[in-house]
Protein backbone atom coordinates (compact mmCIF):
# COMPACT_ATOMS: atom_id res chain seq x y z
CA UNK A 1 0.00 0.00 0.00
CA UNK A 2 2.81 2.41 0.92
CA UNK A 3 4.65 1.57 -2.33
CA UNK A 4 1.48 2.34 -4.34
CA UNK A 5 1.07 5.70 -2.59
CA UNK A 6 4.74 6.54 -3.19
CA UNK A 7 4.39 5.65 -6.86
CA UNK A 8 1.31 7.85 -7.21
CA UNK A 9 3.08 10.77 -5.59
CA UNK A 10 6.10 10.30 -7.86
CA UNK A 11 3.93 10.15 -11.00
CA UNK A 12 2.06 13.30 -9.94
CA UNK A 13 5.35 15.11 -9.33
CA UNK A 14 6.72 14.08 -12.72
CA UNK A 15 3.55 15.17 -14.48
CA UNK A 16 3.75 18.54 -12.75
CA UNK A 17 7.36 18.87 -13.89
CA UNK A 18 6.42 18.01 -17.46
CA UNK A 19 3.71 20.65 -17.36
CA UNK A 20 6.20 23.26 -16.19
CA UNK A 21 8.64 22.32 -18.96
CA UNK A 22 6.11 22.22 -21.79
CA UNK A 23 4.26 25.39 -20.79
CA UNK A 24 6.88 28.01 -19.90
CA UNK A 25 4.43 30.88 -20.22
CA UNK A 26 6.00 34.35 -19.86
CA UNK A 27 9.47 32.92 -19.34
CA UNK A 28 12.47 32.49 -21.60
CA UNK A 29 10.90 30.23 -24.21
CA UNK A 30 13.81 29.96 -26.65
CA UNK A 31 13.61 26.53 -28.22
CA UNK A 32 10.29 25.56 -26.62
CA UNK A 33 7.32 24.85 -28.86
CA UNK A 34 6.45 27.72 -31.20
CA UNK A 35 6.15 30.58 -28.74
CA UNK A 36 7.30 33.83 -30.34
CA UNK A 37 9.69 36.08 -28.41
CA UNK A 38 9.86 39.70 -29.63
CA UNK A 39 13.10 41.68 -29.47
CA UNK A 40 13.96 45.32 -28.94
CA UNK A 41 16.29 46.81 -31.57
CA UNK A 42 19.86 46.79 -30.27
CA UNK A 43 21.36 50.03 -28.99
CA UNK A 44 23.73 51.66 -31.47
CA UNK A 45 26.07 53.52 -29.11
CA UNK A 46 29.55 52.55 -27.98
CA UNK A 47 28.69 51.87 -24.32
CA UNK A 48 27.41 48.67 -22.77
CA UNK A 49 24.27 49.24 -20.70
CA UNK A 50 23.50 48.55 -17.06
CA UNK A 51 20.15 48.82 -15.31
CA UNK A 52 18.91 49.15 -11.74
CA UNK A 53 15.38 49.27 -10.33
CA UNK A 54 14.57 51.60 -7.50
CA UNK A 55 11.60 52.55 -5.39
CA UNK A 56 11.65 56.07 -3.96
CA UNK A 57 9.28 57.60 -1.43
CA UNK A 58 8.45 61.29 -1.08
CA UNK A 59 7.85 61.60 2.66
CA UNK A 60 6.88 65.26 2.27
CA UNK A 61 3.89 64.56 0.03
CA UNK A 62 0.73 62.49 0.37
CA UNK A 63 -0.42 60.29 -2.48
CA UNK A 64 -3.55 61.83 -4.03
CA UNK A 65 -4.94 58.37 -4.73
CA UNK A 66 -4.05 57.07 -1.22
CA UNK A 67 -4.33 60.12 1.07
CA UNK A 68 -3.11 58.17 4.11
CA UNK A 69 0.17 57.16 2.40
CA UNK A 70 3.32 58.95 1.29
CA UNK A 71 3.75 59.19 -2.47
CA UNK A 72 5.84 56.31 -3.87
CA UNK A 73 7.20 56.01 -7.42
CA UNK A 74 9.15 53.30 -9.23
CA UNK A 75 12.22 53.94 -11.36
CA UNK A 76 14.39 52.13 -13.86
CA UNK A 77 17.88 53.58 -14.23
CA UNK A 78 19.83 52.69 -17.40
CA UNK A 79 23.44 53.86 -17.63
CA UNK A 80 26.75 53.26 -19.42
CA UNK A 81 28.26 50.14 -17.87
CA UNK A 82 31.75 48.70 -17.60
CA UNK A 83 32.54 45.47 -15.78
CA UNK A 84 36.20 46.42 -15.39
CA UNK A 85 38.24 43.30 -14.73
CA UNK A 86 35.07 41.22 -14.56
CA UNK A 87 33.22 40.61 -17.86
CA UNK A 88 29.68 41.93 -18.01
CA UNK A 89 28.54 38.37 -18.68
CA UNK A 90 28.80 37.92 -14.91
CA UNK A 91 25.81 40.24 -14.56
CA UNK A 92 22.33 38.99 -15.42
CA UNK A 93 20.75 40.32 -18.58
CA UNK A 94 17.52 42.03 -17.53
CA UNK A 95 14.11 40.95 -18.72
CA UNK A 96 11.32 43.30 -19.72
CA UNK A 97 7.60 42.94 -20.12
CA UNK A 98 5.81 45.33 -22.44
CA UNK A 99 2.65 47.09 -21.37
CA UNK A 100 0.69 44.75 -23.59
CA UNK A 101 2.42 41.84 -21.87
CA UNK A 102 1.40 43.05 -18.44
CA UNK A 103 -2.16 43.53 -19.60
CA UNK A 104 -2.09 40.11 -21.25
CA UNK A 105 -2.11 38.49 -17.84
CA UNK A 106 -5.79 39.35 -18.25
CA UNK A 107 -6.63 37.21 -21.31
CA UNK A 108 -8.86 39.93 -22.72
CA UNK A 109 -5.88 41.85 -24.12
CA UNK A 110 -4.56 38.86 -26.05
CA UNK A 111 -8.07 38.21 -27.32
CA UNK A 112 -8.38 41.83 -28.43
CA UNK A 113 -5.23 41.50 -30.48
CA UNK A 114 -6.39 38.20 -31.96
CA UNK A 115 -3.71 36.12 -30.23
CA UNK A 116 -3.98 32.65 -28.77
CA UNK A 117 -2.57 31.76 -25.34
CA UNK A 118 1.21 31.21 -25.54
CA UNK A 119 1.45 32.77 -29.02
CA UNK A 120 3.79 35.39 -27.54
CA UNK A 121 6.38 35.27 -24.80
CA UNK A 122 5.69 38.74 -23.39
CA UNK A 123 8.62 38.63 -21.01
CA UNK A 124 11.78 38.74 -23.10
CA UNK A 125 15.39 39.69 -22.63
CA UNK A 126 16.80 43.17 -23.05
CA UNK A 127 20.42 44.20 -23.60
CA UNK A 128 20.89 45.68 -20.12
CA UNK A 129 22.97 44.03 -17.39
CA UNK A 130 21.39 44.18 -13.94
CA UNK A 131 23.42 46.07 -11.33
CA UNK A 132 26.55 46.15 -13.49
CA UNK A 133 29.17 48.72 -12.42
CA UNK A 134 28.91 52.08 -14.18
CA UNK A 135 31.51 53.11 -16.72
CA UNK A 136 33.99 55.76 -15.70
CA UNK A 137 33.21 59.32 -16.70
CA UNK A 138 30.63 62.04 -16.18
CA UNK A 139 27.36 61.61 -18.05
CA UNK A 140 24.32 63.86 -18.54
CA UNK A 141 21.08 62.63 -16.97
CA UNK A 142 17.74 62.17 -18.74
CA UNK A 143 14.46 61.71 -16.88
CA UNK A 144 11.67 60.07 -18.89
CA UNK A 145 7.97 59.97 -18.05
CA UNK A 146 5.49 57.88 -20.06
CA UNK A 147 2.15 59.45 -21.03
CA UNK A 148 -0.86 58.91 -18.74
CA UNK A 149 -2.09 55.34 -18.94
CA UNK A 150 1.32 53.96 -19.94
CA UNK A 151 4.23 52.42 -18.05
CA UNK A 152 7.95 53.09 -17.83
CA UNK A 153 8.62 49.78 -19.62
CA UNK A 154 7.34 51.46 -22.79
CA UNK A 155 10.67 53.31 -22.89
CA UNK A 156 13.07 50.43 -22.17
CA UNK A 157 14.57 50.21 -25.67
CA UNK A 158 14.73 53.99 -25.93
CA UNK A 159 16.49 54.17 -22.55
CA UNK A 160 18.98 51.51 -23.67
CA UNK A 161 19.76 53.49 -26.81
CA UNK A 162 20.31 56.71 -24.86
CA UNK A 163 22.45 54.95 -22.23
CA UNK A 164 24.59 53.38 -24.95
CA UNK A 165 25.19 56.90 -26.27
CA UNK A 166 26.52 58.13 -22.92
CA UNK A 167 23.52 59.14 -20.79
CA UNK A 168 22.17 58.06 -17.42
CA UNK A 169 18.46 57.52 -18.10
CA UNK A 170 15.84 57.46 -15.32
CA UNK A 171 12.36 56.32 -16.38
CA UNK A 172 9.52 56.92 -13.96
CA UNK A 173 6.32 55.01 -13.23
CA UNK A 174 3.44 57.04 -11.78
CA UNK A 175 1.33 54.67 -9.62
CA UNK A 176 -2.44 54.78 -10.21
CA UNK A 177 -1.82 56.72 -13.45
CA UNK A 178 -0.33 53.63 -15.11
CA UNK A 179 -1.99 50.27 -15.87
CA UNK A 180 0.31 48.32 -13.53
CA UNK A 181 3.20 49.31 -11.25
CA UNK A 182 5.30 46.58 -9.65
CA UNK A 183 6.85 47.93 -6.43
CA UNK A 184 10.31 46.38 -6.39
CA UNK A 185 11.55 44.58 -4.36
CA UNK A 186 8.35 43.67 -2.48
CA UNK A 187 6.60 42.66 -5.73
CA UNK A 188 3.47 44.44 -4.62
CA UNK A 189 1.44 45.36 -7.69
CA UNK A 190 -0.52 48.62 -7.86
CA UNK A 191 -3.38 49.10 -10.29
CA UNK A 192 -5.74 52.05 -10.70
CA UNK A 193 -8.51 50.03 -9.06
CA UNK A 194 -6.48 50.03 -5.81
CA UNK A 195 -7.03 53.77 -5.34
CA UNK A 196 -9.25 54.89 -2.47
CA UNK A 197 -9.76 58.44 -3.78
CA UNK A 198 -10.91 59.74 -7.14
CA UNK A 199 -8.43 62.09 -8.80
CA UNK A 200 -9.39 64.31 -11.73
CA UNK A 201 -7.13 64.49 -14.79
CA UNK A 202 -5.85 67.95 -13.96
CA UNK A 203 -4.89 66.87 -10.43
CA UNK A 204 -3.33 63.68 -11.78
CA UNK A 205 -1.14 65.76 -14.09
CA UNK A 206 -0.18 67.96 -11.16
CA UNK A 207 0.88 64.81 -9.28
CA UNK A 208 2.96 63.69 -12.28
CA UNK A 209 4.80 67.03 -12.33
CA UNK A 210 5.44 66.69 -8.60
CA UNK A 211 6.75 63.14 -9.15
CA UNK A 212 9.19 64.36 -11.80
CA UNK A 213 10.30 67.27 -9.64
CA UNK A 214 10.89 64.94 -6.69
CA UNK A 215 12.91 62.48 -8.80
CA UNK A 216 14.94 65.18 -10.55
CA UNK A 217 15.82 66.99 -7.34
CA UNK A 218 16.75 63.69 -5.70
CA UNK A 219 19.02 62.31 -8.44
CA UNK A 220 22.15 62.74 -6.34
CA UNK A 221 20.78 60.42 -3.67
CA UNK A 222 19.46 57.60 -5.84
CA UNK A 223 22.50 55.34 -5.76
CA UNK A 224 26.01 55.95 -4.36
CA UNK A 225 27.68 54.17 -7.29
CA UNK A 226 25.83 56.22 -9.87
CA UNK A 227 26.16 59.57 -8.10
CA UNK A 228 29.79 59.83 -9.14
CA UNK A 229 29.04 59.47 -12.86
CA UNK A 230 25.96 61.72 -13.10
CA UNK A 231 26.54 65.28 -14.27
CA UNK A 232 23.64 67.05 -12.58
CA UNK A 233 24.46 70.31 -14.34
CA UNK A 234 23.20 68.68 -17.56
CA UNK A 235 19.69 67.25 -17.19
CA UNK A 236 17.08 66.63 -19.88
CA UNK A 237 13.43 65.59 -19.71
CA UNK A 238 11.65 63.43 -22.28
CA UNK A 239 8.35 61.64 -22.83
CA UNK A 240 5.43 63.37 -21.09
CA UNK A 241 6.57 66.86 -20.11
CA UNK A 242 3.43 68.57 -18.86
CA UNK A 243 -0.10 69.12 -20.12
CA UNK A 244 0.03 72.93 -20.33
CA UNK A 245 2.48 75.81 -20.40
CA UNK A 246 2.42 76.26 -16.63
CA UNK A 247 3.37 72.65 -15.93
CA UNK A 248 6.08 72.68 -18.58
CA UNK A 249 7.46 75.90 -17.08
CA UNK A 250 7.63 74.20 -13.67
CA UNK A 251 9.62 71.34 -15.17
CA UNK A 252 11.84 73.68 -17.16
CA UNK A 253 12.65 75.52 -13.94
CA UNK A 254 14.06 72.46 -12.17
CA UNK A 255 17.78 72.75 -11.31
CA UNK A 256 20.05 71.56 -14.11
CA UNK A 257 17.35 71.06 -16.76
CA UNK A 258 18.76 72.17 -20.12
CA UNK A 259 16.37 70.62 -22.66
CA UNK A 260 12.86 69.16 -22.93
CA UNK A 261 11.72 66.60 -25.50
CA UNK A 262 8.02 65.74 -25.74
CA UNK A 263 7.59 62.35 -27.42
CA UNK A 264 3.89 61.79 -26.71
CA UNK A 265 2.83 62.42 -30.30
CA UNK A 266 1.05 65.73 -29.69
CA UNK A 267 1.99 69.34 -30.20
CA UNK A 268 -0.58 70.87 -27.91
CA UNK A 269 1.80 72.23 -25.29
CA UNK A 270 4.10 75.08 -26.23
CA UNK A 271 7.56 75.78 -24.97
CA UNK A 272 8.52 78.15 -22.22
CA UNK A 273 11.03 81.01 -22.37
CA UNK A 274 14.27 80.02 -24.13
CA UNK A 275 14.34 76.38 -23.00
CA UNK A 276 15.29 74.15 -25.98
CA UNK A 277 12.21 72.15 -26.97
CA UNK A 278 11.76 69.10 -29.18
CA UNK A 279 8.34 67.71 -30.10
CA UNK A 280 8.28 64.30 -31.80
CA UNK A 281 5.09 63.19 -33.53
CA UNK A 282 3.45 66.58 -33.76
CA UNK A 283 1.80 68.02 -36.86
CA UNK A 284 3.78 70.37 -39.14
CA UNK A 285 3.33 74.01 -38.10
CA UNK A 286 0.85 72.98 -35.35
CA UNK A 287 2.98 74.63 -32.68
CA UNK A 288 3.83 77.89 -34.49
CA UNK A 289 3.47 79.92 -31.29
CA UNK A 290 6.23 77.83 -29.75
CA UNK A 291 8.41 78.00 -32.84
CA UNK A 292 8.18 81.77 -32.77
CA UNK A 293 9.57 82.03 -29.25
CA UNK A 294 13.28 82.76 -28.79
CA UNK A 295 15.61 79.79 -28.54
CA UNK A 296 15.79 76.38 -30.18
CA UNK A 297 12.49 74.73 -31.21
CA UNK A 298 11.83 71.71 -33.42
CA UNK A 299 8.75 69.69 -34.35
CA UNK A 300 9.37 66.28 -35.94
CA UNK A 301 6.44 64.83 -37.91
CA UNK A 302 6.22 61.18 -38.94
CA UNK A 303 3.38 60.49 -41.41
CA UNK A 304 1.18 57.59 -40.33
CA UNK A 305 2.55 57.45 -36.78
CA UNK A 306 0.51 57.18 -33.60
CA UNK A 307 1.46 57.98 -30.01
CA UNK A 308 2.00 54.28 -29.30
CA UNK A 309 4.34 53.92 -32.28
CA UNK A 310 6.76 56.28 -30.52
CA UNK A 311 7.32 53.73 -27.75
CA UNK A 312 8.71 50.21 -27.45
CA UNK A 313 5.14 48.92 -27.67
CA UNK A 314 4.99 50.10 -31.27
CA UNK A 315 8.02 48.15 -32.44
CA UNK A 316 6.98 45.04 -30.48
CA UNK A 317 3.44 45.06 -31.85
CA UNK A 318 4.81 45.47 -35.37
CA UNK A 319 6.84 42.28 -34.89
CA UNK A 320 3.79 40.46 -33.57
CA UNK A 321 1.74 41.57 -36.56
CA UNK A 322 4.42 40.31 -38.92
CA UNK A 323 4.54 36.93 -37.15
CA UNK A 324 0.75 36.60 -36.82
CA UNK A 325 -0.95 38.33 -39.79
CA UNK A 326 -4.39 37.85 -38.22
CA UNK A 327 -3.46 40.56 -35.69
CA UNK A 328 -2.62 43.18 -38.33
CA UNK A 329 -5.98 45.06 -38.42
CA UNK A 330 -5.97 45.67 -34.65
CA UNK A 331 -2.25 46.41 -34.52
CA UNK A 332 -2.61 48.95 -37.32
CA UNK A 333 -5.27 50.76 -35.31
CA UNK A 334 -2.93 50.82 -32.32
CA UNK A 335 0.34 51.90 -33.92
CA UNK A 336 -0.54 53.36 -37.33
CA UNK A 337 1.43 52.59 -40.46
CA UNK A 338 4.82 54.15 -39.76
CA UNK A 339 6.78 51.30 -38.18
CA UNK A 340 9.72 50.86 -38.05
CA UNK A 341 10.28 54.46 -39.22
CA UNK A 342 8.56 55.97 -36.18
CA UNK A 343 10.66 54.06 -33.66
CA UNK A 344 13.91 54.77 -35.50
CA UNK A 345 12.99 58.44 -35.68
CA UNK A 346 12.17 58.93 -32.00
CA UNK A 347 15.44 57.30 -30.93
CA UNK A 348 17.48 59.29 -33.43
CA UNK A 349 15.74 62.56 -32.62
CA UNK A 350 16.30 62.17 -28.87
CA UNK A 351 19.98 61.34 -29.28
CA UNK A 352 20.55 64.26 -31.68
CA UNK A 353 18.61 66.72 -29.53
CA UNK A 354 20.32 65.89 -26.26
CA UNK A 355 23.75 65.51 -27.89
CA UNK A 356 23.42 69.09 -29.10
CA UNK A 357 21.92 70.72 -26.02
CA UNK A 358 23.52 68.67 -23.24
CA UNK A 359 26.75 67.41 -24.81
CA UNK A 360 27.70 70.24 -27.17
CA UNK A 361 27.37 68.48 -30.53
CA UNK A 362 27.06 70.84 -33.52
CA UNK A 363 23.52 71.92 -34.43
CA UNK A 364 23.92 70.61 -37.96
CA UNK A 365 23.79 67.04 -36.69
CA UNK A 366 20.00 67.32 -36.11
CA UNK A 367 18.70 65.73 -39.30
CA UNK A 368 16.09 63.03 -39.84
CA UNK A 369 15.79 60.47 -42.63
CA UNK A 370 13.69 60.82 -45.76
CA UNK A 371 9.92 60.85 -45.15
CA UNK A 372 10.19 62.71 -41.84
CA UNK A 373 9.39 66.42 -41.66
CA UNK A 374 11.36 68.72 -39.37
CA UNK A 375 10.24 72.28 -38.53
CA UNK A 376 13.23 73.84 -36.78
CA UNK A 377 13.89 77.36 -35.56
CA UNK A 378 17.15 78.24 -33.83
CA UNK A 379 17.59 81.78 -32.59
Amino acid sequence: MRRRQLTSVLVAFLLAGITMVVLPRYGNTDGWRDTFSPALPPPSGSHDVGVRRMRVVDHDRRDPWLPDSDRTVMLDVHYPADGGSRPLTHYTVASVMTEFGCLAWAPGEEQRLGLLPDDVNWRFRTRSHEWAPPAGGSFPVLVGSPPPGMMRTAYTGIAEELASQGYVVVTVDHPFDAPVVDLYPTRRVIEPTDAVATVQRRDADTARVADLAFVTRGLAGLDPQLTGVMDLRRIGLFGWTGSDVTQRAQLAGLPGVSGIADTTGTAGVTGTDAMPLLIVGGSPNADRSSLQRPGWRATVTIPGASALSLTDDGVILAQIAERYPRTQPVVRQDIGTAQPLAYRTVRRALVSFFDHHLSGAPDGTFAMESGVTVDLVSS
